[in-house]
């Protein structure tokens, strides 16, 4: 059987989707399968099929589905991993018996401590076919350009309109802050490998041709680490030729004014003559025009002879107007037109000063991205040799470090590459990915990411993940595709900034038509300015001049590149603007119980064995023959083989109790995801699991009925069809948890619990976080949490749900905002709308409030740039001149045009000083030893557990 099989199945029941977008639709789109431009390389796959199952990571990841299915074999990462079979959301999954409380692999919870968990079902063949056929499609379809020569929302919306007219593009979206478009196509034949590449080389072609250099970017071959370096560099070398032409413009500009102050310097009368001649400031307009105006104006006049008019159209034609009428003035004195050369000169001057504020404030926006990828060294120390206590190093660039490579870290060093742990002790500073302040302890086994800081100890490193393939790189590409996602509110935006040029040019001839034919007629004060036909052409140029389509497309686009930027830096990953505008409206936040409301690890607070043990009958169910340290090793020995957190639980329990170790026989172990598992140890065959299990395994007699009132998760341990014992856990209950509850409820927020866990154990997690207990539904299976999102879906406005993973696919799937918990970029990366780095509750809150500010954000913006438009235009057309005898000459309108965009940049900057001065729910937890998530606490572990378990 194809091991991606089962995960093509999660892919179908992610896909139908109860409240489906058009097939078309990019949402809809990224739902299915996230566009990716470098591997991430998070969970290799390996094939079983004997047992028919597969491993992965044994992190809590949402898997990329579209690019498992895709993916050949990599390198395996070290550490346990995590057997199951498909979620039991598919269709394609028969429903297996109902859980005990003991939910395992692909059960409620993650395999926590809850119940459930459906079985599986092999898909027959032609089934599976069209699955992979489904999901082979996924990823395929996204093509990716890096787009420049954009100017203003205009030009965005030309690009948009010139990649939707290709009949194999279905949909198209273009960010002007990031100068990336992400293109949505269809093959014409799928037979054709190589359609995509080509498909893209055709796009970037036709768009520069239009005007608009573009370059499709090859995923297989650059990450976007080194696209976003050299996205800098270009943005680095514009700003350093815009400073230059600023500078001339400026020295033009102000020699042209020296003319009107040169008395005050005691200039003498014929140097003074010279500055105020027309034929001075004649010669200096045309010095503008070839010199800092010339890439102005000649991208203005190329993008209106191609039929896409932009800001730079509008300002080119304003100068040129201006220059056009100065020029016949002054060559025809007998029409008594007043000259002003000195307007294109200013114009020129004022609007590249803003454009040159808009650059610098776009790369002060992008100064958290540049944060992150700062925080990667540059150089690593390479291990040469074998054995670390002798070897040599020698410093090396990162980018040569390859797969299996061992490096050093010293004490302050950053860790240069995603890797485990072999040799050394110390604590790390991983704030820079988690936003956790509190250093973590690193040992042997443990596994480190690219960019954290080694603190106090040395550490030996075999790189697992090098280059563009760490953490580090993939949240730099997970935040650069979410900036590309636009948010609903701006649809209206791009609708206006599409055709906002050619209603400037038609307001610009209506302006001029007025007021050169009844301007004099109406306002006859009007004349007093200057002639009926010079006064026209000034009007029309500050309609063409004030007009500012940038402000409109750049109001959404600069809040959202602040907004996602500054949550990376957080920990916090969003997925682009759509998800920021649906988290800020959420009135009902549903939430897991295992791994989210708790900690996710399990452990063992009771074994029982005899009939005495804690006033309990089981005289007439149970073989009393078995002590509690019987059972503990017994069930250790199943759950050797298996990476459950139930299993987990066992085997640390029975290592600290000192345990007999026992071994179960080979090829006698077999697992059932959501039930148990069951081995042969010695002659006797041990099973290990939920009620239903033990049954189907010869245990006749019903277990006690006392153990549903322990308010704990329960597994029940049966030899040789024999009720041998009971061992009970717990799951520590975040200590943010009730502080997270409070913070959404005093929001308006309504807040639900799901658990596949029993009713005991699920209220008293809801009594003590805080949650309404009329709110809390137990014992439900993955496929009953979707059904449940749906049905709320319909009595609350938008709906989100925190989940820690795998078996809450289906229901993160369908909520409007999904959002995982933790376990690194992987998690919910199909899914998921946003993902909690620090694997922290509180986390959720900060997330919120920085949705809402964000969002807030935008609105101003939105709300600026349309008022702006709506006020100016009419003001510089000459409406005050009449009621106040005033009017805006085109060098004061270029400079609020300026003025406009940089109110904007500065509006969205200022976004990072309303968070900081915010005050969030903080949950400091203490330093913590991570071996795969297993705690570095054994002698505390220990000390918790019975001597009574403990073998002699």
């Amino acid at each position: 059987m194809d091991p991606a099989t089962p995960l093509l199945a999660i892919s179908r029941a992610i896909s139908s989707r109860s409240r489906s977008f058009p097939a078309s639709s990019p949402h809809n789109i990224l739902l299915r399968g996230r566009p990716l431009t470098a591997p991430l390389g998070r969970a290799p796959v390996f094939a079983a099929s004997a047992q028919r199952r597969f491993a992965v990571n044994g992190d809590v990841l949402l898997l990329s589905l579209a690019r498992l299915a895709l993916r050949g074999p990599a390198a395996p990462r070290a550490g346990p991993r995590r057997w199951f079979a498909s979620v039991s959301a598919s269709p394609l999954a028969s429903t297996g018996p109902p859980g005990g409380g003991c939910g395992r692999g692909n059960g409620d919870e993650g395999g926590g401590d809850d119940g459930g968990g459906d079985g599986w079902k092999r898909p027959r063949a032609s089934q599976g076919t069209a699955v992979a056929e489904e999901a082979s499609g996924l990823e395929a379809d996204t093509i990716i350009l890096d787009v420049g020569g954009m100017s203003c929302g205009g030009c965005a919306a030309s690009v948009k309109r010139i990649l939707e007219n290709e009949s194999q593009v279905v949909s198209a979206t273009v960010n002007l802050a990031t100068e990336m478009a992400v293109v949505w196509a269809v093959p014409e034949d799928r037979a054709v490998q190589d359609w995509k590449l080509q498909l893209g080389e055709k796009l970037a072609s036709q768009l520069t041709t239009c005007g608009y250099k573009s370059s499709q970017r090859d995923s297989s071959k650059v990450s976007s680490q080194n696209v976003f370096e050299r996205k800098m560099g270009e943005k680095l070398q514009n700003l350093k030729q815009s400073g230059r032409e600023l500078a001339v413009s400026w020295a033009l500009c102000a020699v042209c004014l020296l003319g009107h102050i040169s008395h005050l310097f005691g200039v003498n009368a014929p140097l003074m003559h010279m500055f105020h001649s027309t034929g001075f400031h004649l010669s200096l307009s045309i010095f503008t025009f070839i010199g800092p105006g010339r890439r102005l104006i000649v991208d203005g006049l190329k993008s209106l002879f191609k039929g896409s008019p932009n800001m730079n159209t509008l300002v080119g034609l304003g100068a040129l107007s201006s220059f056009a009428v100065s020029s016949v003035a002054a060559f025809i004195p007998k029409l008594g037109w007043k000259t002003f050369f000195e307007e294109p000169i200013m114009l020129i001057a004022f609007v590249l000063l803003g454009k040159n504020l808009e650059q610098r404030a776009k790369l002060k926006a992008a100064s958290d991205m540049t944060g992150l990828l700062n925080i990667l060294p540059s150089k690593a120390r390479l291990m040469v040799g074998n054995d670390a206590e002798q070897s040599s190093f020698t410093e090396v660039p990162c980018g040569t470090l390859a797969v299996g490579d061992y490096i050093l870290v010293l004490p302050g060093d950053r860790i240069p590459a995603d890797g485990l742990v072999k040799a050394g002790r110390s604590t790390v500073d991983e704030s820079s990915l988690t936003g956790e302040p509190m250093p973590v302890t690193k040992i042997a086994g443990a596994e480190v990411s690219a960019g954290s800081i080694n603190l106090n100890g040395k550490l030996t490193v075999e790189v697992r993940r090098p280059g563009g393939e760490t953490v580090m790189s993939d949240i730099l590409h997970l935040v650069e595709e979410a900036q590309t996602r636009e948010a609903p509110v701006q649809r209206l935006a791009d609708k206006v900034a599409g055709n906002f040029t050619y209603g400037v040019m038609a307001l610009s001839s209506a302006t001029f038509m007025f007021w050169s034919i009844f301007g004099s007629q109406f306002v006859p004060a009007a004349i007093q300015q200057g002639s009926a036909m010079s006064l026209a052409l000034q009007l029309s140029c500050s309609v063409l001049v004030i007009a500012c389509p940038c402000a409109l497309g750049l109001a959404t686009p600069t809040a959202v590149l602040v907004g996602t930027s500054l949550g990376a830096t957080r920990g916090l990953l969003l997925r682009g603007g759509d998800v920021l505008e649906k988290f800020a409206e959420v009135d009902a936040i549903v939430f897991d119980k295992t791994g989210t409301l708790t900690i996710g690890k399990p452990v063992v607070t009771k074994v029982i064995a005899s009939h005495s043990e804690g006033g309990v009958n089981t005289k007439d169910y149970w073989n009393n023959e078995w002590t509690e340290g019987d059972i503990l090793s017994l069930a250790a020995g199943v759950e050797s083989n298996t990476n459950h957190p139930l299993g987990k639980a066992i085997m640390e329990a029975a290592q600290a109790a000192n345990c007999i170790n026992m071994k179960a026989k080979d090829g006698s172990f077999m697992e059932e995801p959501g039930s148990g598992a069951v081995a042969t140890i010695g002659e006797k065959q041990v099973s290990v699991g939920t009620v239903d299990w033990i049954r189907r395994h010869g245990v006749v007699r019903d277990p006690f009925p006392e153990a549903e009132s322990f308010g704990q998760s329960v597994a029940y341990v049966a030899v040789d069809g024999t009720l041998a014992g009971l061992i009970c856990f717990e799951d520590k209950i975040r200590e943010d948890s009730h502080q997270v509850i409070s913070a959404l409820s005093k929001q308006g927020i309504s807040v639900y619990m799901l658990s596949g866990d029993k009713e005991s154990a699920a209220m008293n997690v809801a009594s003590v976080v805080g949650i309404q207990l009329d709110k809390v539904i137990s014992e439900v299976k993955p496929h009953e949490k979707k059904k449940f999102i749906s049905e709320l879906q319909k009595e609350h406005k938008l709906v989100a749900m925190v989940g820690d993973g795998i078996n809450d696919a289906a229901a993160l799937a369908l909520a409007d905002v999904g959002i995982a918990m933790g376990g690194g970029v992987g998690a919910a990366s199909d899914v998921s709308s946003v993902v909690l780095m620090g694997n922290r509750l509180s986390q959720l809150v900060d997330a919120l409030e920085l949705s809402k500010e964000t969002m807030r954000t935008v609105k101003q913006n939105l709300w600026w740039a349309f008022l702006y438009n709506i006020v100016g235009l009419p003001v510089a057309a000459g409406a005050l001149l009449p009621v106040t005898g005033t009017m805006l000459t085109p060098s004061i309108a270029g400079a609020l045009m300026g003025f406009s965009s940089v109110s904007v940049m500065a509006n969205s900057l200022l976004l990072r000083a309303r968070m900081s001065s915010r005050h969030h729910v903080q949950s400091r937890q203490k330093p913590q030893s991570t071996i795969s998530g297993v705690s570095d606490g054994a002698d505390e572990v220990e000390q918790s557990y019975p001597s009574k378990w403990r073998s002699t």
